[in-house]
């Protein structure tokens, strides 16, 4: 990351360099163990043990499905995809094999067992969505590069306030509004060790809170995972859902995304707050003072804005608005009928190589030793899930599943849609949300042709309760990476994430029942 950062923003990396702390000093006071090396992965799998048992297990449980046969009015090649379904579950579960290289299985064993064939299979790899996901990576490599993340957090943080509630807020309302354009993974990693230089340089000059730290961190762990929901771009998971949907002629824009996912968004940062805060010492006005000061220090560390953090800061404002204004002005004129969103992302990236950083050491925005950084495997994963939905369409196995669960056509849809979120909650709390997601979708959207709704009704708030994992370090990244400081107990983890679990619960159903009948022209379950 150094390479990528450069000397002013490498001294965001290595918070020594970031906070002045001890008054009077004037020197430099380095924070040990605050520094983050890299995003941890998501899930733990299961230990040396559970990975060779998982490697076995996995073919073990397709040759068997195969013994067993389909059942009646399933052909062999649907049957072949949940063999194979099955297999890519328990190797993603127990981490047998990597992630992502478990997504390219689809490659091999559909067009070897006739389930499609390997143009078919390979198609999805190259889903437009994918691209749209690509671009949004390089634009948080662009931002990441020249250290605009930390001046965005320190800019927002200073502004709300120096007073330690007020600095947590400040944090949460950076990591939410990061976390709504890039990954909620990177915008944890970029902006957990700023909020851990704070909390210290806050000790060391004299506010002496434990919890603060902890509110921090956790702070900027749970806001990054609810900014991701407001947006397609904001988590993995939005990807794959949006993907999947397309792939079921359900064309959901990124302005309709926002229009559902923003809502949540702005319910759920202040429950947040309200959550994290609980238990701080009550501060004086020497203690707000004191956060001014750490947050002044910390801005003039920084320096003045850069030639190239205010480039980066026009492109990533430019596609962010394009996004938002494509199909309300751009898409009306006269040669930007068929502008896309994916066609949005990628000339936001193709701008960041082009332009001038003024920077002599470093002429571009962004280089492509920083761009080959960027999480390649999410992109084969999410292809590999899209691979997997495609050949249950093309061998008949979504129709089979709907016409299955045609006999809960009398229940309450709303009944059905909570008992959805409660398993893909539980389950994303002890396996990546990504996997639990891919697993969840082929379910959900064959309970919605049995129901006979529009299956978004029903993808939208599972996809949103995927990033609710608040509860278990293992959830997600983001709650490895605060966890990681050191700062959080497992048992506040435990207690407060679930308190953010149940809130996210309740306004995820909330505002689908709300606004998804507005924004979809659909009546909501």
């Amino acid at each position: 990351m150094a390479d990528g950062i450069g000397h002013r923003t490498g001294v965001v990396a290595n918070l020594g360099g970031l906070l002045m702390s001890g008054a009077g000093t004037g020197g430099v006071k380095a924070v040990p163990g605050a520094e983050i090396e890299g995003p941890p992965a998501e899930g733990g799998g299961a230990g040396p043990a559970g990975r060779k048992l998982g490697l076995v297990l996995g073919p073990a449980i397709a040759i068997c499905l195969q013994l067993v046969g389909a059942p009646g009015g399933l052909s062999a090649e649907a049957w072949w995809v949940v063999s194979i379904m099955a297999l890519m579950l328990v190797w993603w579960v127990s981490e047998a094999v990597p992630i992502a290289a478990t997504a390219l299985v689809p490659l091999i064993a559909l067009p070897l067992t006739g389930a499609a064939t390997a143009a078919e299979a390979a198609r999805p790899y190259a889903d437009p969505i994918l691209f749209l996901f690509i671009g949004g990576f390089m634009l948080a490599a662009a931002i990441e590069r020249w250290g605009l993340h930390a001046r965005i957090a320190l800019t927002v943080a200073g502004a709300v306030g120096g007073h330690p509630m007020a600095l947590v807020a400040g944090f949460i309302l950076a990591a939410g509004l990061l976390s709504l354009w890039i990954s909620n993974t990177a915008t944890a990693l970029m902006l957990t060790p700023i909020a851990v230089a704070v909390a210290r340089a806050m000790a060391d000059n004299g506010h002496r809170d434990p919890r603060l730290g902890v509110a921090l961190v956790l702070g900027v762990a749970y806001a990054a995972s609810i900014g991701g929901m407001g947006t397609p771009v904001g988590s993995p998971t939005n990807v794959i859902a949006m993907g999947f949907l397309n792939e079921r002629g359900v064309d959901l824009s990124f302005v309709q995304w926002m229009m559902l996912g923003v809502p949540v968004v702005v319910v759920m940062l202040p429950i947040l707050w309200f959550i994290v805060t609980r238990g701080l010492l009550t501060a004086s006005a020497d203690d707000a003072a004191r956060g001014r000061a750490v947050l002044q220090r910390a801005r003039e560390a920084l320096g003045a804005a850069t030639v190239a953090e205010k480039r980066v800061l026009v492109v990533f404002a430019a596609v962010a608005s394009a996004w938002m204004l494509r199909e309300l002005v751009l898409v009306k004129l006269p040669g930007l009928e068929r502008l896309s969103d994916m066609g949005i992302a990628i000339v936001g990236a193709l701008a960041l190589f082009i332009l001038s950083s003024g920077d002599p050491q470093r002429p571009r925005l962004l280089d492509w030793s920083s761009a080959e950084r960027i999480p390649w495997g999410i992109v084969i994963l999410f292809g590999g899930g899209l691979s997997l939905a495609a050949a249950m369409d093309g061998t008949g196995l979504s129709a089979w599943l709907g016409e299955a669960m045609e006999g809960l056509r009398g229940l309450e849809p709303l009944i059905i849609l909570l008992a959805l979120i409660l398993i893909t909650l539980i389950a994303t709390e002890m396996l990546s949300n990504v996997a639990t997601l891919t697993a969840m979708l082929p379910i959900v959207a064959a309970l919605a042709a049995a129901l006979g709704i529009n299956p978004l009704l029903l993808v939208f708030p599972v996809t949103l309760t995927a990033s609710l994992g608040f509860m278990l370090p293992i959830a997600t990244a983001a709650n490895a990476i605060a966890f990681a400081t050191g700062l959080p107990s497992l048992r506040t983890m435990l207690w407060k994430g679930f308190l953010l679990n149940v809130a996210g619960v309740v306004a995820i159903l909330a505002v689908n029942t709300l606004f998804a009948e507005g924004v979809l022209d659909q009546p909501a379950p």
